[in-house]
């Protein structure tokens, strides 16, 4: 489960944002095509977010990497 507020969403100081994050810029400092940053952007949350939607997730990690 989720150790985000679900009311607030994730922020900069949840394990699950930072998680996603750092592994979209590690992917992408090494030189990996965006659609497979993305996608492994959306995994992680996902294993951290098990409970949001599968369709809902790309569109959380679309805003959190705008």
């Amino acid at each position: 489960m989720s150790s985000c507020d679900e009311e607030l969403g994730c922020g900069p100081t949840d394990t699950c944002y930072r998680a996603v994050k750092t592994a979209y810029s590690q992917m992408k400092m090494l030189g990996q095509k965006e659609q497979i940053c993305f996608n492994s952007a959306v995994a992680v949350y996902r294993h951290h977010h098990p409970e949001v939607p599968v369709d809902r997730a790309p569109y959380v990690i679309a805003d959190w990497l705008d």
